[in-house]
This record gives C-alpha cells, structure tokens and sequence, in this order.
C-alpha cells in the first residue's frame, strides 16, 4: 500500500500495520495484537494463513474483513467465525479485461506480424491488408463470469457481435449483457475471437480438447487470462503448428514457462508471462476501492457491495 492510500485509510481509522513479518508471528503475539480490531483490511488474502477462525474467533472484535484481491484461505476463516467478508475492488477484473481487449486487437489487426516483417526489413509487410475488424467480428466467450461479463461489455461497447458459452448463464442475464448464448459445439466454429474466462472445477478441466480446438476457424484468434487446465496444452500446440490460428496466451501448465517450451519458437502465439491481471496500477487501484468499501462500511453504515459467502470458488479468474 502506498502513503496516499494508508492517508486515506487513516481519516476515518487507527491503522494498525506491522509490514511482512519473517517469520510468521506467535500465535499469542498475533492474538494480542489483533485484539480490540474491528476491520480486517487484506491486500492479499492468499498470503494470510495465520489468521485462522480461530484466531478469528478468539479475538472475537472483528466486524468486517475486506480483501482488496484474491480471497484465499481468509474468506473461509471468516465464514466460519461467522464474520462479513467483501470483496473491496475489482480492479483485477478490470486490468484481465484490458489485457484481454489488447489481445483481441492484436490478434484481429495481426499488429505483431507487421512489426516483425518490417524489423525483417519488408517495405510494406505485405499482405498487409489482410486482416479485419474487432467491430465486423464475433467474439466467443467462454464463461460469463466476473471477468467474463466484463470482456463482454468491452467487446459490445467496440460494436463486436458476443457470443458465449456458460450453461449457468440465464438469458435474462445474457440479456442483459447483450450476448448471444451458444453451445460448446457452437461457439469455436462461429467465433473470429475465442476467450477463455472460467475457473478451474471438476466441469471445467480439460474442457477444451483436440476436437474442440479443431474447430475453430482458420484466421480467428485464441485467447486465455484463465487458466491452462482448462484444456489439453499438448492439443492446442498440435493445432498451433498447423499454423490456422494465432493464440495469446498469459497462464501456462508450468509457470515459469519451461526454456524449450514450444510456444516460445512459435510465430502464431503471443505469450506474456501470467501478468494479465498483475501490476503495480493494478495492486494501487484494489488498495483504494477496499479502503472505499471500508470507510462505507464504518462512516456511511452502507452494506458491503459484494458480500462473499465464503469459499475461494467466489473469486472467479
């Protein structure tokens, strides 16, 4: 957290901050020190293992825990000491939704190709006129999650026609979002632009495989911010050396990407390495809209936006 966010935080609350603690602090240490705090302000709640409902409990004045990013093991804890936990930002949403749009674009205007062959030394980058239109385009989204309805938003504000795959989506909600509902089948094999926006569950590993792979079309653009257990790497790289489709790709089976990995010699895939939603503008945004929600919560006595009923299935990639 920076100065300008722990000020704001400090207007309306005594702060109490102890900054990394290596190692991790006696339990009774932790206990006493928590004592007599009303509010929980977690900027990663991944990385918070030590607060347990026990402790939780124990300390017994905690009101509200607010997570600015990632829920974690907290969001249990919290629920089962019966205590409100929130999510206090979206600001992780929003940058995988940018890098998302930034993809697409990409993709469709194939912009990296002409920088390539122009570095190469081509005059013109011919064919240089053979690429297409983010808004002449449809975008299949697969997963109408927080991210998801996000991208769709995005997509259907730059004139994109959105289809999406989500068999918990009600058509009111789709509706609502202005997306058309398609089926597995049918989505890769109408779509110039393929998304991936899910979590990772028993239904959705593995979810994409060679067959599916194999339909979508040549020319159209692959994305994934999620997670690469959503579908058989080796079969998207085996579809990839065919070389009908581009793919850009920011989480990998093994991270850090293994040195000979095949996508890092691959022409048809852009790689980033799972930065999608992860960046300092980013982790300074999630700080100011939990101390938002905190200072709602205690100056305005306004309810929480989002209140998380607990489980680390609430925080959708």
């Amino acid at each position: 957290m920076d100065g300008v966010n722990e000020a704001a935080l400090a207007e309306f609350s005594d702060v109490v901050s102890d900054g990394p603690t290596t190692p991790a602090r006696p339990l009774d240490d932790l206990i006493a020190r928590m004592r007599g705090c009303d509010a929980i302000l977690s900027l990663a709640g991944g990385w918070t293992d030590e607060i347990t409902a026990s402790v939780l409990k124990t300390v017994a004045t905690v009101k509200l825990i607010c997570i600015a990013h990632w829920g974690g093991q907290l969001v249990d804890a919290a629920r089962e000491a019966n205590i409100t936990v929130t999510e206090g930002s979206n600001a992780n949403t929003l940058a995988v939704a940018e890098w998302t749009l930034t993809a697409a674009l990409m993709g469709i205007r194939k912009l990296q190709y002409f920088d390539r062959a122009l570095k190469s030394g081509s005059p013109w980058g011919e064919p240089r006129r053979e690429v297409g239109l983010l808004c002449e385009s449809t975008v299949g989204i697969v997963g109408l999650g927080r991210i998801g309805s996000h991208c769709a938003r995005h997509f259907g504000i730059l004139g994109a026609n959105v289809f999406s795959y989500d068999p918990y989506c009600t058509h009111p909600r789709a509706d609502e979002l202005r997306v058309t509902l398609f089926s597995l089948d049918d989505l890769p094999r109408s779509s110039q632009v393929i998304s991936l926006h899910l979590p990772v569950t028993s239904e959705t590993t593995g979810l994409f495989g060679a067959r599916e792979f194999a339909l979508i079309p040549d020319r159209a653009v692959f994305i994934n911010s999620a997670r690469a257990a959503l579908y058989d790497e080796a079969a998207l790289i085996a579809e990839l050396q065919r070389r009908r489709f581009s793919a850009y790709v920011d989480v990998f089976g093994q991270e850090p990407l293994a040195p000979d990995h095949p996508f890092r010699a691959m022409e048809n895939v852009v790689i980033t390495p799972h930065i999608a939603g992860d960046n300092n503008a980013m982790c300074l945004r999630c700080g100011r809209e939990a101390i938002a929600t905190l200072r709602d919560y205690f100056i305005r006595k306004e309810s929480p936006a989002v209140v998380l009923a607990g489980g680390t299935d609430n925080f959708e990639k």
